[in-house]
């Protein structure tokens, strides 16, 4: 039987799960309110159990939340079950994200040499157009501003967009959650954009040679440039500022 998981939890929300899953709550309205924390890819599918896929570092944190829960408050009832009568199943296999462990392996290695490949590529078209006298051209500065886009998107983003693939559920916390999905939507944008600037700019150029090499000045050329990274921010500023829907972050972020 295929892997399947209901959906990503972070860390938070499945201590709040089990936590409320030993009264009796998880195991639903069926029998006993027994609850299975599922790592594996075979499980019996029942209505009378609730099935969550967790990564093997909870495992500690479930049993160490069950037992507090169980030893808080023993021989009470929630909905009608005993907690005396709950079980707690775990169950190992893969992570929540469905990656076996030599599929992790081997795409952190791969992934890793490309984020260095990026990061060390860009940054060496950054220092040539800067410190190079012969490549510090006007044509060259929207390759510039494309390379410092795909640099930070191989520092910042990749990482830990890495991370979460990997893992199957945010770590980092909601506040670095929102930062790094709007550098990402602001970085992704303007690195789109500053191609599209580059076609354009290699367009004009040999369509209206004359005119455009003459009215292509550095003050125009900055201007095109800041457009972009503006242009690029106000996609992404709004859900900074409230402008999103709003529900349970349960699932990656």
């Amino acid at each position: 039987m295929d892997y399947v998981s209901p959906g990503n939890i972070s860390e938070e929300d499945f201590l709040a799960i089990v936590g409320g899953g030993v009264g009796g709550s998880i195991g639903g309205p069926a029998t006993n309110g027994s609850a299975m924390l599922l790592l594996g890819d075979a499980a019996p599918a029942s209505a009378s159990i609730a099935t969550i896929m967790l990564n093997e570092s909870l495992l500690v944190a479930a049993a160490a939340a069950a037992a507090a829960g169980s030893s808080a408050t023993p021989g009470t009832t929630s909905g009608g079950t005993g907690i005396a009568d709950a079980n707690l199943t775990i169950v190992h296999g893969t992570y929540p994200s469905g990656y076996t462990l030599p599929h992790i392996i081997i795409a952190s290695i791969i992934v890793t040499v490309l984020m260095i490949v990026i990061v060390v590529g860009n940054m060496l078209v950054i220092i040539a157009i800067a410190t190079e006298k012969t490549l510090k051209n006007i044509q060259n500065w929207f390759i510039a501003s494309l390379a410092v886009a795909d640099f930070f998107l191989g520092l910042v983003i990749m990482p830990f967009s890495l991370a979460n693939e990997l893992m199957g559920y945010w770590i980092f916390g909601n506040w670095w959650c929102d930062i790094h999905s709007a550098m990402d939507v602001l970085l992704c944008t303007s690195s789109i954009m500053n191609l599209c600037l580059i076609s354009l700019d290699r367009y004009w150029s040999i369509t209206k040679a004359i005119e455009y090499l003459k009215s292509r000045t550095p003050a125009r050329a900055a201007f095109m440039i800041a457009a972009v990274w503006i242009m690029s921010a106000l996609v992404c500023i709004p859900p900074l500022l409230g402008w999103r829907r709003s529900g349970p972050r349960v699932t990656g972020k």
